[in-house]
């Protein structure tokens, strides 16, 4: 099995001038549900689709309490997520109040063995998608530019 990417063009922003240059992006080919996710744990398990349903649905619960309460969730089979937030600078650090933060988000770092799954991917090239407009900035794409970790910040994965 391998990983589908398409290819399209990218202007540096910094550098409009610039010709741009093409990189990859990967092309999802399907979405893995909650209910076809739980189906296939209870093929795999002594569990009923429900029990899967139920547990899983008790785990995203626990998780955002944990999360809202400042605290790292990690599930060891599967990796760790935690909370990240941007703030605005001030000029010292008796002037920084809960006012300076401007949102927050969730970041998930997965375990050592997803981590190395993404070492062993094999790649298909499904298409090279054309520039916008005149050299265009492009898409991000599921998977960005392959120029570098995004941290896994793609997808909120607690909601």
């Amino acid at each position: 099995m391998s990983v589908s990417y398409s290819v399209s063009a990218r202007k540096n922003p910094a550098k409009p001038s610039e010709t741009p240059k093409f990189y990859a992006q990967v092309q999802a080919t399907d979405e893995c549900s909650f209910d076809v996710l739980t189906r296939a744990a209870a093929d795999r398990s002594t569990v009923t689709s429900a029990d899967a349903k139920a547990v899983m649905d008790n785990v995203m619960n626990i998780a955002k309490e944990k999360l809202a309460s400042g605290q790292i969730v990690r599930i060891n089979d599967l990796g760790s997520f935690r909370l990240a937030i941007s703030t605005e600078g001030v000029v010292s650090a008796d002037k920084f109040t809960a006012a300076n933060i401007k949102k927050a988000r969730i970041v998930f770092t997965p375990c050592k063995e997803l981590k190395n799954l993404c070492k062993t991917l094999e790649y298909k090239k499904t298409s090279t998608v054309a520039t916008r407009g005149e050299g265009g900035t492009g898409g991000s794409g599921y998977g960005g530019t392959g120029g570098g970790d995004n941290g896994g910040e793609e997808e909120n994965p607690l909601g």
